[in-house]
This record gives C-alpha cells, sequence and structure tokens, in this order.
C-alpha cells in the first residue's frame, strides 16, 4: 500500500572538474511493496512487488543546499 508521506530521500550531485560541487538534487519518493493478487492452477496466489513513486525533485546550488542544510539543524537542534 502506497504510504501517507514520502519515506525516502536521495541526493545527486553536480561537479566541475576540480571536484567542486555545482549543484545539488535532493529526490523524495514513495517507496512502498504493492499486492496484486493472480489466480494460478494452486489457486488464489498473493504477489508483492517493490514499488517507487517520485514526488518531487528539489535542484539546489551550492549556496541553497547550505541554507536548507542551516535550516534543518536549526529547526532540530532541540531534538533527541
Amino acid at each position: 500500500m502506497k504510504p501517507e508521506y514520502v519515506n525516502t530521500f536521495g541526493l545527486r550531485k553536480v561537479s566541475d572538474k576540480q571536484g567542486e560541487i555545482l549543484e545539488i538534487t535532493l529526490d523524495a519518493s514513495y517507496k512502498y511493496m504493492e499486492n496484486t493478487v493472480t489466480v494460478t492452477n494452486h489457486g488464489l496466489e498473493n504477489i508483492a512487488t517493490p514499488n517507487n513513486e517520485q514526488v518531487a525533485s528539489l535542484v539546489m546550488n551550492r549556496q541553497s543546499a547550505i541554507s536548507l542544510r542551516n535550516l534543518l539543524i536549526q529547526t532540530l537542534d532541540g531534538e533527541n
């Protein structure tokens, strides 16, 4: 069953020849098991298959990524 909220995040980066990061992409996706029922010679068979659905991609330059990191740190600073 598809989750209510995004549950998987991925990062991709693009760097120049010197290794300096030019942009970072943050991907947000649903990752879940999809169940289907199939009729076979042995009766009904429940088949579970992994599924992934991308919801959004945020492309940021280096400074935007640093700002997002700082905002997350500031927001979660009091959390344990």
